[in-house]
């Protein structure tokens, strides 16, 4: 148990700090591309079409492989595979609402490029954006984990999920529990994170608010309240 609860601090610990600095550099990257335009979108899309040519598990190998093994390169590279697909959201999401009427007039009135960032087109970003955030911490924490079961994230002595999966493999069929625990520590956490991403898209999300909730009639005669997820949200819209 005492191992267990160290290995938690370690794979909560790094794949929040991967989350953290992912979206840092994919919130100021895309949404600078999105409202300047010109070479900079440009240049930073070709970017982008190149990363994603490449599988994220097979890109993220090869730059382990290329840095070294250990959890500050396995950090380093994940945020190099993640923040291009974050990007190229907020990207579209800035180039969709800087031809709105209200930006248009903010500009007009002299409102500088900063604070029309800031104030009326980052308040409709960032919802958006936790939802990902929230769902994409489980899948951090499974790649973590699968780079620590092939030796390349965690090393020894200190404890990790998957690198305590790796080490109970010779004792499998006389103490499954070695590996049964781990495993089963890794499922709960990423259903939660899969929760919580829910949680914050009905909470977040304007357009399943407004739209996705009624009050319907059962069969029984009594009222129940139906919940159903909007179609447009930006967590649909990658699922997709």
């Amino acid at each position: 148990m005492s191992r267990l609860l160290f290995g938690m601090r370690v794979s909560l610990g790094a794949s929040s700090l991967c989350i953290a600095l992912t979206f840092v550099i994919s919130l100021v990257l895309g949404m600078a591309s999105g409202y300047v335009g010109g070479w900079f979108d440009q240049l930073l899309m070709r970017v982008c079409d190149v990363l994603l040519a490449f599988p994220k598990l097979i890109l993220a190998l090869a730059l382990v492989g290329t840095l070294g093994a250990g959890m500050s390169n396995l950090i380093l590279a994940i945020v190099i595979v993640q923040w291009v697909s974050y990007a190229r959201i907020i990207r579209g999401m800035v180039q969709s609402l800087k031809t709105q009427d209200y930006i248009l007039a903010a500009r007009l009135a002299g409102t500088s490029h900063a604070r029309i960032l800031l104030r009326h087109i980052a308040p409709f970003v960032l919802p958006q954006m936790v939802i990902l955030l929230a769902v994409d911490l489980g899948k951090v924490i499974l790649l973590i984990s699968e780079f620590s079961f092939l030796g390349l994230g965690v090393q020894a002595p200190a404890a990790e999920w998957g690198m305590m999966i790796n080490d109970s493999r010779p004792y499998m069929l006389d103490h499954p529990a070695l590996m049964l625990y781990p495993g089963l520590m890794i499922f709960v956490t990423v259903m939660a994170f899969n929760k919580l991403g829910d949680g914050f898209r009905d909470q977040l999300d304007v357009q399943a608010a407004n739209k996705g909730r009624g009050w319907k009639r059962n069969g029984s005669g009594s009222s129940r309240f139906i919940r159903s997820k909007s179609k447009h949200s930006a967590l649909d819209k990658q699922q997709m």
